[in-house]
Formats: C-alpha cells, sequence, structure tokens
C-alpha cells in the first residue's frame, strides 16, 4: 500500500487537478456551516458529490465508484475533522493506492 499527500490550500474553497496512478482527478473543497465538503470527479466522471469530509474517513468508501485508490483526511495533530484555517498543514489529504 503506497500512501500519497495531495497538496491543498488554506482556502474556503479551491479546486485543483491532479494525476493518481492513471487518472484525472478533479477535487473541489468547499467549507458551509464549519464543515469541509468534497467533490471528486476520476476522469471527468463524477465519483462523489457534496460528500463531508472526516477525519481518516474514507471519502471514496464504495468499490463499484469509477475510482482507483482511496481519498481521506488526516489531522496530524489530533483527531479532529478538516476545517479551514490549517488545510495543507494540519489537515492534510491523502490518496491511498495498493498500486
Amino acid at each position: 500500500m503506497k500512501v500519497y499527500t495531495i497538496p491543498i490550500a488554506d482556502e474556503r474553497s479551491q479546486k485543483l487537478s491532479v494525476t493518481l496512478g492513471k487518472q484525472e482527478v478533479d477535487i473541489a473543497l468547499t467549507m458551509r456551516l464549519g464543515k469541509l465538503y468534497i467533490d471528486v470527479k476520476a476522469n471527468r466522471v463524477p465519483v462523489v458529490s457534496g460528500r463531508v469530509c472526516l477525519n481518516k474517513e474514507p471519502i471514496i468508501n464504495e468499490a463499484f465508484r469509477p475510482f482507483v485508490g482511496e481519498l481521506y483526511f488526516e489531522d496530524l495533530q489530533g483527531n479532529d475533522d478538516p476545517v479551514f484555517g490549517e488545510l495543507g498543514k494540519r489537515f492534510v489529504l491523502r490518496w491511498v493506492t495498493d498500486a
């Protein structure tokens, strides 16, 4: 198993595109009502939309989705869910794969 950190900015709303394995992944992060939400597309196909981000909880979490690997947030200083203010520093976005 390999774990990679996806660089994110400490912004309330952001979009980024990364290549994870052989898939082009578009990620949108948005803070709403004190929670961080994520939208993910793999090769332009929606995978998840409006999913709340929780510490160390799988974001994709379903094998039938068109996505290789898994995404999750990790709190490097405790066990809190990710929020704006320390994104990319305390709260990091990880991609894990068996490949």
